[in-house]
């Protein structure tokens, strides 16, 4: 450790990481923000790179995901990547706002803030709603209609936890 106080350089990042100071509320719960970035970061990366080679008809769909899993250079790897990073990043967005509400992130003065992240957990269902349509597996529509009934389940529980 003695090396992170005498080398410029650090000593400059020890300063900045370790020897800050730091809120005495701080746990592993406030990590979830930078997991979202994270997770964020992976499925913009690989939803780009697969929809590179994606065919969106509905004669074509199929064959160009057979495409990416077979022909391209670990393709099947980006896929399954964009799959589960998107499982995971909606579970940590349910941990995201469970701490929240748990320490009453809701309340004023931080209104505003709660509104914009209840806006934005809105249009990142409505965005993984249009994406999981675009999957070609058979229960969709099954799938879709459940998911539904839980979004309205959600918005009933959070207006009853806000009155």
């Amino acid at each position: 450790m003695r090396i992170f106080k005498t080398n410029p350089l650090l000593k400059l990042v020890n300063s900045y990481l370790v020897d800050s100071p730091q809120p005495s509320n701080l746990s592993y719960l406030w990590n979830f923000g930078s997991l979202l970035a994270l997770c964020l970061g992976i499925q913009i990366v690989t939803g780009v790179t697969l929809a590179m080679h994606y065919t969106p008809s509905v004669s074509e769909a199929f064959n160009s995901i057979e495409h990416i899993m077979r022909d391209v250079n670990n393709g099947w790897l980006l896929r399954y990547l964009h799959s589960n990073t998107a499982s995971a990043f909606f579970f940590l967005v349910y941990l995201h706002v469970g701490r929240g509400i748990y320490y009453g992130s809701y309340k004023a003065p931080r209104t505003l803030t709660w509104i914009i992240g209840t806006i934005i957990l809105v249009a990142m269902m409505a965005t993984a709603f249009l994406g999981y349509l675009s999957s070609p597996k058979w229960f969709n529509i099954i799938f879709l209609i459940c998911l539904f009934f839980i979004y309205i389940f959600v918005y009933i529980i959070h207006e009853e936890i806000i009155r």
